[in-house]
């Protein structure tokens, strides 16, 4: 038998406020499959939503001196929802714009066939940067782009904090960038001299 059976949510929530872990899985149980599903309809995306309850579940007893037992906890939780779903949404966003950037190195100059780099020769070039990037950085990428790892369980097998996870993609991504930009200006100038 539960012993947190015939327990109101006020009550769970301020047994939670008190250090009582066990407190956590009913109101879990209660608020798991609606959660999920609210966050799915948003994100469209079954490993983000499964990613985003945990977490918010996570943040939910770290936070718990913060609730207050005498507001509505589904909106609570909601909010907490939403506002870690939106961070996510933003961060994969502004990933996906400098990996756009990335991908845009061929010089607009002008469109003549010795200036366009193939894609085989893009791959070269990003394989190439991932190689100088510094040990941990490379290990993250990797993880994260190659290995297609959530931040959450990078974070978990490299023993790091999922902020330090995003600092350091944000980090690889510039590096890469920088990279490209630089060998693309040495061909461009080669090219360039190749005419005169």
């Amino acid at each position: 038998m539960n012993k947190y059976e015939g327990f109101t949510e006020k009550e769970l929530i301020v047994l939670l406020q008190q250090d009582n872990e066990g407190a956590l899985r009913p109101l879990y149980e209660n608020h798991v499959k609606a959660l999920h599903y609210f966050i799915l309809r948003i994100s469209k995306s079954k490993a983000l939503a499964e990613d985003v309850v945990q977490d918010v579940f996570v943040k939910l007893w770290e936070n718990r001196a913060q609730i207050d037992p005498d507001q509505p906890f589904k909106t609570y939780l909601y909010t907490i929802a939403k506002r870690h779903l939106l961070n996510l949404l933003k961060r994969v966003q502004h990933e996906t714009q400098i990996l756009d950037e990335i991908r845009k190195y061929t010089p607009a100059v002008e469109a003549t066939t010795d200036l366009q780099l193939d894609y085989a020769e893009s791959n070269h070039l990003v394989q190439e940067a991932i190689e100088k990037l510094p040990p941990q950085c490379k290990a993250v990428f990797i993880r994260c782009k190659v290995q297609g790892m959530t931040y959450k369980n990078v974070a978990l097998e490299l023993g790091i904090a999922e902020g330090t996870v995003h600092a350091q993609m944000v980090k690889a991504l510039r590096i890469i960038k920088e990279y490209i930009n630089l060998k693309n200006a040495v061909l461009l100038l080669l090219v360039y001299l190749k005419n005169y």
